[in-house]
């Protein structure tokens, strides 16, 4: 009886049945989330058989860039991602996508035919205003630099009158924009190329230089004529804002759409610091604190473009 039940036991092992339940086999999966117009973070896990990967190849389409874990699609992801090598028909690859606009996309791709087409997204210039102001919101040395230019208009002119203080800023903040959007427009159509990181010491150095004319009431250029000011040195931010705006990726058929959606988010967000900003000092301009108020801003402006131009000069050297 122990010889026949052993038989037995080798006969279901050798089966087909047996073998099935010992084979072991999942699909590969293919994540691409969109994380800006034309960048896109990427995972692949291979298909596994038998508790072995199987050493699957991704091939996207030419015209993105590849990098680890992320792909350069100027006008979008579009056209076919192959998976070859070391898969058989049997094999099954999940390939999901998910666009900025919160769209899902959910392929199966068979052993059979290891091709799925990607269609590229159309992001309108709503998409972009989005981006230009988030770039804003996150970048603090732009802030900072509106917040500076603020204190400076206000230094020694606190009895002017309202009427003609809001005039030489809306003169010194439409200055800065013209200044930042006409770098911002040659830099992105290739016409003027500067390195970004001498750009962004500059950028932080225009702020210690706000702070520094913030903090007395003589008569310098920057209060005499502060639109020039704000142009020269909106000039350097256009070029700051063209780097950013490289490292998004812009898509080649909508290039002046992606442009003018970005500096019109640029604008936006400004434009809200501003009000913020003035709304801020309206209400706190007859309170007794609020020469020590201003006093402090403008030491902690200072203390943080310092500290910007010191981390940028160490890595512009290093």
């Amino acid at each position: 009886m122990r010889a026949l039940a052993l038989g037995l036991l080798g006969v279901l092992l050798a089966s087909p049945a047996g073998r099935a339940r010992a084979h072991d086999f999942s699909p590969g999966v293919l994540s691409i989330v969109e994380e800006a117009p034309g960048v896109y973070r990427y995972t692949f896990s291979p298909p596994v058989d038998d508790g072995v990967d199987l050493p699957t190849r991704v091939d996207f389409p030419s015209s993105c860039e590849v990098e680890a874990h992320r792909l350069r699609c100027p006008g979008g992801l579009r056209g076919e991602v192959r998976f070859g090598r070391g898969i058989d028909r049997r094999t099954q690859i999940v390939v999901l996508l998910e666009t900025r606009d919160g769209r899902r996309t959910e392929a199966v791709v068979g052993g059979a035919t290891p091709t799925w087409t990607a269609e590229a997204s159309r992001d309108g210039i709503g998409t972009w205003i989005a981006i230009g102001a988030e770039h804003v919101a996150l970048g603090l040395d732009h802030v900072a630099f509106v917040l500076g230019l603020l204190l400076v208009l206000v230094a020694g002119d606190d009895r002017a009158h309202p009427r003609r203080l809001l005039a030489r800023v809306a003169a010194a903040i439409s200055a800065f924009t013209l200044g930042h959007s006409l770098t911002l427009a040659l830099a992105t159509l290739h016409v003027v190329r500067l390195p970004s990181p001498p750009v962004e010491a500059t950028i932080a150095l225009s702020v210690v230089l706000l702070a520094v004319e913030a903090s007395h009431g003589r008569p310098t250029l920057s209060r005499r004529q502060p639109w020039l000011v704000a142009l020269g040195f909106g000039l350097v931010h256009g070029l700051g804002f063209a780097s950013a705006l490289e490292g998004i990726g812009l898509p080649s058929g909508s290039v002046a759409t992606a442009l003018v959606g970005f500096n019109v988010g640029v604008e936006l967000a400004q434009l809200a610091v501003v009000l913020f900003a003035l709304g801020v000092g309206w209400t706190l301009r007859s309170r007794r604190h609020a020469p020590r108020l201003r006093t402090l801003a403008v030491y902690a402006l200072g203390c943080a473009g310092a500290y910007w131009c010191i981390a940028r000069c160490v890595a512009l050297g290093a």
